[in-house]
This record gives structure tokens, sequence and C-alpha cells, in this order.
């Protein structure tokens, strides 16, 4: 405040310039019957001499305060064009960031990949499913302080302009305390742009941008094609070495595709095959992927069979006998040769030399060599007269060819799923020595394996199907004939009358099988380049989300690029920030005509709306230093006269508060919050239970909204509402000050709250011991993570459902094979309940060798009681019920020296061959004992001519003497014996070209033979399989039990069960018995020992190296028992097991994979956390609300301005409009004064409420005691 006193500008001490303020203010009481130390009457003399001897030529305080920087006015930091732009930039990089990663998703058609949802990392997760959502709230909290500072100061920047503002548009402006969505209608009907633009930013950013980005990015099932350089692993066998490599091996093979069900081997499909590939990154001993799902695309080479058939010209010659005849053939047969057949089909092959086959076309009577007969015969009855048979017949010439295709076969088995032609076709014969079609086609012909060809571990014929089509009744049909009628699914025996297809089928099935056994590692195979399809979940940006998020996100750039243009083009006379009530009041201090316009407003509950068209204004005025607000002298605002004049009454008794603080708002905000709470364990509770919840919406952008858009809204409603609450508390918290009375400068003048995000006044509001407004500012903190926690607390995935479903089960549980022998078919084995000597050895060859799965009902060492249910669902569907499960062990012992004989030459001719004998005692009971013994001839055709070492190996039985009781034959016959020996063998040869065998003397070295007892064990499981019945879990309940007699009818025992068992044990197929095979090559001729050498990984029957021990005997065949057991149970329990009786039914679970929504634990517990937070907080914050002392709410200047507009306290901050807080702050704690709130005389002799120094409020409250 500047004074002229004889010609010299002075200073005044702080004391000094109060008391002189209080003096010439003309609304401050004279009545200073208090000094500022003491409370003794003081005089206006003495005042004026006290201010006389205070006065030192120093500079005018005025001028040195308001005058520094006067040029440049205050402006906040989050309005300067630095912080804006940065706003401004982030926002344009997030909206590049957006429509990037968008692009990246659609073109590489993910951002991250991962076979589960469980693989990605923990990074990853925190990546896509947090760090953008705490990106965007961080933006949000930053923006929600520069939206602050634009509502609270633009009522001075209307002030600011040139000619001023009214009040309407000023100082009754109160936007920073209206809810955000109301801010930008408000302010664009008045023209408020700044405060427009600001406030739709920031609720686009609440509401529209943070949701939107919660649900930007999700996962789902996709696939990549990504260019890929592949190469060929495997090669044809060089042609001379052909005949050796093709054995029978591929008629078992092209037999369990044909009639089990079986795959066709990698890169094969039935009707051609293609030369294998994978990618040129792969190790030698990698063939396929080895987890995820993917197909490879390439070209490679593909070999293929087609036939060209004519009809045969039927000549009935003399008998039965028919001659069939083309231009290039003739063959005659008599097509039923069995007098009582009916019916036959036959497949004459090709012309060979090895004789293996049992019908062949004669080279003599056959120009062209590469022919094959297929005879279809039906007699009208059983005399077979020639006039009443039915014949047709084909003659048919294969064609080869191999051609490049493109193929495309499965990443993890090399299963084809589409080849397409590319490139001409080019046609072989066998002259091109590309395949050994002769071979080949004797092998088909023969239906066996070549004559002088190792069958390894099968038996040279082709498996006997014949119990497959025997309602036929064919009268013994040729080999190839099961192949024909398997492979044309539906059809009965008159339809192949022209059998032309199914010959086509059987050819093309057959060649491809065989040339798979003629492949090779091919260790610098040639490189290709292909394409690899990628079958993965990855992280997807949806991109309707992704374009409405970066048009809004446009929104709000062009918002915040208006609010930098205003802010920084508009007129500002702020020379501090109004950032506390001793601001404010500095700012009209000497605004005497502003301060007589709110004259009698102290109890009004508003100012007048007389004063809306009032202009006021912000601006410097030149009679004395500084900035002031103080109403605008022009005519065309004239002064308002006693505009309060009518608040003699002012309230009628009611003191205010917001609506936003009312004990309505907190009970209902209390019972949202618990509300949501009880909601979102309700929800995961559910979800636990229930194994995640129902996704609603099949469609991805409705899910999205549901389970990402709507929660994170619902969040960003409640943070809005608790920074009004925050605010209302931060403008609250000075008058709470006050009205406690003797509030020192820095807790009620000096209070900085309202100039403060609530965000960020916590810290502050702790350390003054304001305990409501830091709960309210912290609730505002949380409610920006509850943003990002219900953004992902829900995640999209498949997960298994289970629901009730009934079933039945079919079979009863105990083992009855006698009436199911009573049925004995011709090829049965005898004594047995095997139907099929063959189907069950295959099964367990593709399963262990090739890798394929294992039929239904049957894990590794049990088979389980099938149960059928209604409702086929899908096939991946799992379901669970409880059912019997059988199983088999092995018990075994090494044989002592002493019980193993061996016998060389028997006879002692030119035919003598090894003979092994072994004898031993069981006992059968504490008593009783039984001598069991056997001897038999060992296989000596592979062995090579001279003198070599060998190997052998032989399962066998025992067998007990002949007039042994029924007790004794079983239990020899139940008894396993298998050996291993090794030795040395001479094979001797005779004849001109030395090819006829003379004799083999063997002599054994070693041997390892071992004597097994078998258990049958039985239990009851919890059994889960999918919809073919596959074992996908199993479960025991209770107790294994071996050799449980309980499982057994009357008929059936223990004893002849396993006796059964052990009989087709020692029967592979095509074989009686395993007698032994000698052999110089490694690998078992065995079946049952070769399997088990493959269990184990180990090999067994190199004739180099001594005989097995024990443990690796007995473990071999323990496992192959195992396997062997399961899936005889599994292909014969129609003969092992009796129908049920009234087909019991029980309830069971099925389980099927849906897409659900899951709950992560962790934001759940967060959540609960905030949402438990949120409601105690509320509680104690409305329960603790403040109370209501003020007429009006001081939510605008104007009615703050009502409160301290006759106060002396206006004095103590006068020429302090140009301070920073911090120094009015320090110059009030100068003078020493403390502040009130509450009645007091004015200097106008009427009383006041309001803002007062408490030593005033106080001597007011005196006299009216004096006067009562």
């Amino acid at each position: 405040m500047a004074y002229n006193y004889s010609g010299r500008d002075y200073e005044m001490s702080s004391s000094s310039n109060t008391q002189l303020n209080q003096l010439n203010h003309p609304y401050t009481s004279v009545d200073t019957s208090q000094s500022q130390s003491e409370d003794k009457p003081t005089t206006f003399y003495t005042l004026t001499n006290a201010f006389l001897a205070s006065l030192k030529p120093k500079a005018h305080l005025s001028t040195d305060l308001n005058g520094r920087g006067r040029n440049k006015p205050w402006r906040p930091f989050t309005l300067q064009p630095p912080a804006i732009m940065a706003f401004l930039l982030i926002t344009i990089a997030l909206i590049a960031l957006v429509e990037y990663i968008n692009k990246v998703s659609l073109e590489e058609k993910a951002l991250v990949f991962a076979e589960r949802v469980e693989d990605f990392s923990t990074g990853v997760v925190f990546c896509y499913r947090y760090l953008p959502q705490m990106i965007v709230v961080a933006l949000g909290v930053g923006w929600a302080a520069v939206d602050l500072d634009v509502k609270r100061l633009e009522p001075y920047f209307q002030l600011s302009k040139p000619g001023g503002a009214t009040a309407g548009d000023s100082i009754f402006l109160h936007y920073p305390y209206d809810f955000i969505a109301f801010v930008p209608v408000n302010a664009a009907r008045k023209g408020h742009w700044n405060v427009f633009c600001a406030g739709l930013a920031l609720c686009l950013i609440f509401w529209v941008v943070t949701p939107l980005n919660s649900s930007l990015l999700t996962t789902q099932p996709v696939t990549r094609d990504i260019e890929t350089v592949f190469k060929t692993c495997q090669k044809l066998t060089p042609f001379d070495d052909q005949r050796a490599a093709m054995s029978a091996s591929f008629l078992y093979t092209s037999y369990g595709v044909t009639w089990l069900g079986e795959k066709v081997h990698a890169f094969m499909t039935k009707e051609l095959i293609a030369v294998p590939f994978k990618p040129e990154n792969y190790s030698e001993s990698q063939d396929y992927l080895t987890r995820g799902s993917e197909s490879w695309t390439a070209q490679t080479k593909v070999y293929q069979t087609e036939l060209t058939c004519t009809p045969a010209e039927i000549e009935a010659l003399k008998g039965n006998m028919y001659s069939f005849n083309t231009d290039k053939c003739t063959y005659t047969i008599d097509p039923l040769y069995n007098p009582n057949g009916t019916r036959n089909m036959m497949y004459i092959g090709f012309a060979n030399d090895d004789g293996t086959g049992h019908y062949y076309l004669p080279k003599l009577t056959c120009k062209d060599p590469n022919l094959f007969l297929a005879i279809w015969a039906k007699s009208h009855n059983a005399n077979n007269r020639s006039d009443e048979l039915d014949l047709n017949a084909l003659y048919c010439k294969p064609n080869y060819h191999y051609q490049t295709n493109e193929v495309t076969v499965e990443g993890a088995d090399g299963s084809i799923l589409n080849a397409v032609p590319y490139g001409e076709r080019t046609s072989f014969t066998q002259d091109d020595k590309i395949i050994d079609i002769i071979v080949f086609e004797g092998n088909v012909g023969a239906a066996a394996t070549a004559s002088g060809v190792n069958a390894k571990h099968f038996a040279p014929e082709s498996p006997d199907s014949v119990l497959r089509f025997e309602r036929w009744d064919l009268d013994n049909p040729t080999g190839q004939i099961s192949y024909v009628i398997g492979l044309s699914p539906g059809k009965e025996f008159d339809d192949f009358k022209t059998p032309r297809t199914g010959l086509e089928r059987m050819h093309k099935l057959l060649f491809n099988s065989a040339l798979e056994t003629l492949l090779v590692p091919d260790p610098s195979g040639e490189e290709v380049v292909g394409n690899r399809l990628v079958r993965s979940l990855g992280i997807v940006v949806v991109p309707v989300i992704a374009h409405i998020l970066a048009g809004f996100l446009g929104a709000a750039v062009v918002c915040l690029g208006g609010v930098l243009l205003i802010s920084y083009s508009r007129q500002n006379n702020l020379a501090s920030d109004p950032d506390a009530l001793g601001a404010k009041m500095a700012l009209v201090a000497r605004s005497e005509t502003l301060l007589r316009d709110f004259d009698g407003a102290d109890e009004c509950p508003a100012p007048h709306l007389c004063l809306e068209q009032r202009r006021y204004e912000l601006a410097t005025r030149r009679d004395e230093g500084g900035y002031r607000l103080d109403v605008v002298g022009r005519s065309d605002n004239p002064p308002v006269k006693s505009p309060h004049s009518s608040c003699t009454t002012p309230h009628d008794g009611k003191l205010v508060g917001p609506v936003g603080l009312s004990i309505w708002t907190g009970l209902a905000v209390t019972v949202v919050n618990a509300a949501l709470l009880v909601l979102l364990i309700a929800l995961y509770r559910s979800a636990s239970r229930w194994n995640g919840l129902p996704v609603l919406s099949d469609t991805q952008l409705m899910t999205q909204v549901i389970f990402s858009f709507i929660p994170t809204v619902i969040a960003t409603l409640l943070e809005p509402f608790w920074v009004l609450v925050g605010r209302y508390l931060a403008l609250y918290q000075p008058y709470t000050e006050l009205q406690r009375g003797n509030a020192p400068p820095g807790s009620s003048l000096g209070l900085k709250y309202t100039n403060t995000p609530p965000v960020l006044i916590a810290p502050r509001a702790l350390r003054r011991g304001h305990i409501n407004l830091s709960l309210a500012s912290m609730m505002v903190i949380v409610a920006n993570f509850l943003a990002v926690v219900l953004g992902g607390i829900f995640n999209r995935s498949f997960k298994p459902i289970t629901s009730d479903l009934i079933v039945e089960h079919p079979f009863m549980t105990s083992i009855n094979t006698e009436i199911q022998m009573e049925k004995q078919r011709q090829r049965a084995v005898s004594g047995t309940f095997a139907q099929d000597t063959t189907e069950h050895w295959l099964v367990v060859n593709t399963n262990v060798i090739e890798g394929t799965e294992l039929p239904a009902w049957v894990t590794e060492e049990f088979y389980f009681l099938p149960f059928r249910w209604d409702n086929p669902g899908n096939k991946s569907d799992l379901r669970t019920s409880a059912t019997k499960g059988y199983g088999g062990n092995l018990t075994c012992q090494l044989l002592a020296g002493d019980t193993f004989q061996q016998v060389s030459g028997m006879d002692g001719g030119k035919s003598g061959a090894p003979t092994i004998g072994i004898n031993l005692t069981m006992p059968l009971s504490e008593n009783s004992s039984v001598h069991c013994g056997n001897n038999k001839t060992i296989d000596t055709q592979l062995l090579k001519p001279g003198t070599h070492p060998f190997a052998v190996e032989w399962v066998w039985g025992l067998e007990a003497p002949g007039e042994s009781g029924e007790k004794a034959v079983e239990a020899c016959s139940s008894l396993i014996l298998a050996g291993w020996g090794r030795g040395e063998a001479n094979r001797s040869l005779e004849g001109q070209d030395g090819r006829i065998p003379a004799g083999v003397s063997a002599t054994i070295r070693s041997n390892t033979t071992i004597i097994c007892s078998q258990k049958i064990s039985t239990g009851e499981f919890s059994v889960t399989v999918d919809g073919e019945g596959r074992v996908k879990r199993s479960k025991l309940v209770g107790e294994l039990r071996y050799n449980d007699p309980g499982i057994f009818n009357l008929s059936t025992t223990v004893g002849n069960f396993t006796a059964q068992l052990a009989t087709l044990f020692r029967a592979p197929p095509r074989k009686a018995k395993d007698f032994g095979i000698m052999h110089n090559d490694n690998s078992s001729h065995s079946f049952s020992q070769f399997i088990g050498e493959s269990l184990i990984g180990k090999t067994l029957s190199d004739p180099t190296t001594p005989s097995p021990d024990f443990e690796d005997a007995q473990r071999a065949l323990s496992k192959f028992y195992k396997r062997f057991i399961t899936i005889l149970f599994s292909q014969n329990r129609d003969q092992i097991f009796a129908p049920a009786v009234g087909t019991p039914r029980a309830e069971l679970g099925l389980q099927s994979l849906k897409p659900r929504i899951s709950m992560d634990p962790v934001m759940f517990y967060a959540a609960v956390f905030i949402l438990g937070f949120q409601l105690i907080s509320g509680i104690i914050i409305f329960s603790s609300r403040p109370r209501r002392i003020l007429p009006r709410f001081p939510d605008t200047l104007a009615s703050e301005i009502g409160f301290f507009h006759a106060s002396s306290a206006m004095s103590d901050v006068a020429g302090t409009a140009g301070m920073s807080s911090a120094m009015r702050r320090r110059h009030l704690m100068r003078l020493g004064w403390t502040y009130g709130y509450g009645k007091f005389r004015g200097s106008d002799g009427k009383e006041h409420v309001g803002i007062e120094r408490m030593n005033l409020i106080k001597d007011y409250k005196e006299a009216m005691n004096r006067r009562e």
C-alpha cells in the first residue's frame, strides 16, 4: 500500500501497515480496544505515533511486491504451452500407437503368440492387460490437473478481458464443483470454450477412452502364414535294395487302416504318398512339431497308381472250369472249387517266379506280365452247375506315376491335409528302376512277403480277416479281397459284381503303404520354400474398438489443441495463484465499490441474482500499484443499491452443504459400494464353482464391451464422484479451521487445497491431520486403480464345463468266457474266448511301434468297462463316470540252469533242427505239485549259410502230463515261459547250385529263461473319456484286487481265464505258436519280445552280445503283457463280458470345452480390497463430514467475498495480490493474527457473520455477554 508523506516514499513495518489499514479501510471496525500482543486500551493518538515512528525511507511496499514482474502475468504450469503440448503429443502418440498395433495385429494376426493362455509370460500379461490402462489412467490424472486449473481460473480469465465480465460469467462461476458431465454443456451455453474443451477432453478420457482402452486387447485363436524353407528328409531306398526292404509289414499296416480304424502313416493318404519334408532348421532327430499346432505347405514329389481295367471274356470249359480271356492274357480256374460253395471273390496276381502266391497269372499265357485278374462268382445252388453261375471278371493293369504336388500336412504328425497337383505327371515302369514294381506286385499277388525276404517280427502271410465278412459265406477268398471289401464300407456282396472301385482303393493303399517302407533318411534333402500355417492363441487388437478409440483420442487432441490456443491467446491479469482465501481477499481488499455490492450478503443463501449483469474487472490500477478486482466504472454498469437488503432473515435458520456431502448421498454411495462388492464376490464364487462365467455373446466386440468396457465405466463413474467429494472437503477445510477459532494464517487464509487435484492432496492433508480430506484423496487414488483392476479382471478363455448326463452300463462286470466259447468260430484259437487271432496283435504293434492312439476305453495298464450315453455331444467333450477297470501283471522268476536242456541235431539227419526242452515242478497246494514241461523245435530258416553267432527268442507254454487233473492242466497252461538265447550255429547247403538246406547244428552258449505267472487286477475307477471313448484320465477309487474270485462266474475260474490268456499270448498273428526263430541279425523275430524291447528302449536280441539280464528280460515282457492284455480285453469285450440285464443307469459328468470368462484371482482380491476400502472410508467420511456452518456453499468467488467483505482481515492482505502464496503466508505470520469464523461488528456498526480476526470475534462475543 502506497502513501505520500512529505514528498517521500516510505515502507511500513508489518504491524504499522496493518494498523494503518485498519484506520483507513472504510469497512473496518475502529474498535481497536485490543492490541496485537495484549488486551490494553489504545488510543488513536498512540496508534498514529507508532505509525509515524515506524516510517523508514525504503522502497514502496506495493511497488516492490506488485510491480515485480508486472508485465509477466502469473499462469500455472499446467496451462503453460510446454505442459499442454506434452499432453497433446502424448495423446497423438497414443493415437499413432493404437493404429500401429492395430496394423501389426491385422498383418501379423496378433501381437504376441502362445499355445495357451497360461503360456503367456507374466510380463506379456501385464503389458496387455494392465499397462495400457495404467497409461491412460495416468493421462487422465494428469489432464484432471489441467482441467482443474482451467475451471478454477476461468472466472479470473473472464475478469481479465478488456472491459471485464458480468458476474454471471465470472464471480458466479463454480465449474470445479460441478459434476464433470455437466461442465461442457454449461460452458458451451456461456461460451466459455476453454472450459468446454478441457471439460470435454476430461469426459472423453474418463468415460470413453479409458473404458475403450480396457477393451482394446483380447486373446483369441489365430493363424499365421509364415514363409519357411523346407527340405525333404527322406528318399527312396536304392532300387537294388528294395526287395529286401519290402516285407509283409505293409500288408499288416494296410489291414489296420482298412479294418481297425488306424490312421495312415505320415505324408500319406489312402490315395497317394508324398516324399516327406520338414523345416530346414529342424535337427536330424526331429521330424515333427513337438508342441503347438501348425500345418506345413511345400512342393514335393507325390507317387500314385491308377488302374486301367478291361472286362474279361468268360468261357465255360469242362466241369466247373472257366476260362477268362483278353487279347493279352488267358487264365483258367474253377472259381468255386468247394462243392458246397455259393460265393467267392478272387484276386489272381502278376506272373512271378518265386512261387509264393497260391494264384498267379502264368507267363506262358499272358503276353503282358503287368496284369492281374479279379473274379466275382455267385451260384444259385450248391451244385455249381455252369448254367447257374453268375460270373464277372476284370483284367486290370496298374499305371505308376509321380508328380510334383503342393502338399499341406499337419506339423505335429505329418498327416496330409491337402494335395494340389503342380506340374506335369510322369509315368514310370520297372525299367526306370525307381520302384521295384515286380517285387511289390508279387507281394500283393501272394498277399505275403516274397520268398527269402526277412519278415522280421511279422508272419510272412497277410492277416486273415474272413471273420470281418463271415456272413457273406465266401468260398475261401484270396487274401487281397479283405482290403477290397474293407475299403468299401456299407457294401454288400452283390455290390462288388463290378469291383473296379474297390480294387483301385485296395491297390492305392497297398502301394502307398509299401512305398512308405522303402523311405530312408535323407540328410542332404532338397530345399524348397513353403509356408507354415501356425495356429496358436494370440493377443489381438479389436479393430472396431481401435478405430473408435483412435477417433475419440483424436477428439481429445482437438480439445487439447483448443485449450492450448485459447489459454495461450487470452488476456490474463493474474499476478499470483488465487489458491487460498488470503489470495482472493487480496484481490478485492481495496475494491470499495465491489465490496459495497456485497453489503448485507453475510447470511444470504446466495449472492443476489441482480448482480449477474453487474460487470467486474481484474486489472492494474494506475493510481496505485498491483492488480485489483473491482467494478467496471462505465455508464452501462450502474450501481446496484442494497442488493441484499431483502436478507433480513437470510437463510431461515438453515445452514447449507453440498448435496455430494449429504447423508443421503453417503447412504447411496455406501449401498452402491456394498452392492458392487457383493456382486464381485458373487461373480467370483460363481466363476470358481462353474469354471468361469458365461460369455453372453459369441461376438468378440460384444464380449469386450460386456466384460471390459462396462466394468471400467463403472470404475470411472466412481472416480468423478470422489473427486467432487474431495474438492468439497478441500473447499470446506479452511472454513472448518476458521469455525474452530484461533486459526493461524497457514491453516486458514493461507490453506491451499483447492488448487491441487484431489488425487495429490493426501500427503499434505495427512501432514496437517486432515483425515477426512486425506481419505477422500485416497479414494480418488484407489478409484484410479479400480479402473485398471476392473479393466483387466475378466479374461476370455476356453474352460471345461461339467453338466449332468445319464449313462448306461451295457455289460456285466463279471468275466464269463464260457458262454462266448460256445459260439466258437473256425479261425478262433482253440480253447480260448478270442474270435480272431490277429487284430489285437496289430493294434499293439501300431500303438507301440507307430505311435498311434490306444483303442477306446484302454490305457497302458487298464481296460475300462464301457458306458453309453444318449446325447452324442462333441467329440472333444469329456464324460466322467464310475466303472470297472481290468488289467494284468506278471510275476517272473529266473529259471535255474538245471531246468534248461537243449538237444542239437534232432534225428541227426539233413532235416535236423535244434530243439529246446524245459521241465519244472510247480506247487498246486501245500501237499501237491505238478510237473510241467515242453520241448519245441526252433525255426532256422533265417540263418545264414556257414557258421555264425545267432540269437533266438521264444515264448512258450508248458503242459501237464497227459493224465493230470483240470487244476494241474490250468496251473501249467497259465504259466508263460520266455527265453533269450545266444550261441553259434552252422547251416550247411547242398545241391548243384548250393541252394538246398542240408541241416543245422547249433549250440546255445548262454540264455536267460524266465517263467511268469499271471495276476488279473481289478478295481473301481472314475474314468473320463472323450466322445470316442478315448481315456483322458482315470482315478482308482479304493484298492486294486488281484485274481479276485468275485469277478468270475462259476464256469470261468481264475485258472481257466489265465490259461486262455497265456494261450493267446504265445500265439502271434498267422502263427499257431511262437516256437522261436534263430537269426543272425540284431532284431527279434518274436512278436512279443520285439514289442517289449521297444517299450523299454533296449535291444535284447543282438547275437554279438550276451543274453540279457533278468531285470531287463522281465521288464520287457511285463510291459508288453500289460499293454497286450488291455488291448485284448478291448478287442474281445463281447466275448469276455456278458450283456447287462436291465441296462443299469447312472449319472455322468459331461465336460465340454466352452469359451468362458474367467476372473483373475490377483485382480479380484485387489478389487475387493479397493471396494472394501472405499466402503469403510466412505462410511468414515460421511459419518464425520464437516458440520454445516455456512449459510451458502462457498463454491463461487462471489459467495466467498460475501464472507469477508466487511472483515478487517482484508487489511492484513491488502497490497499482497502480487505475492506468491508462500510470501503471503510469511507476511501474515509476521502479523501474528489468528482468524476465525463468527459474528463481529463491522466498521459500519452493523453485525456481520464471516471471516474476521479472532480478537474482534471475541470482542463481539464479550460485548454480547455484557449486554445480556
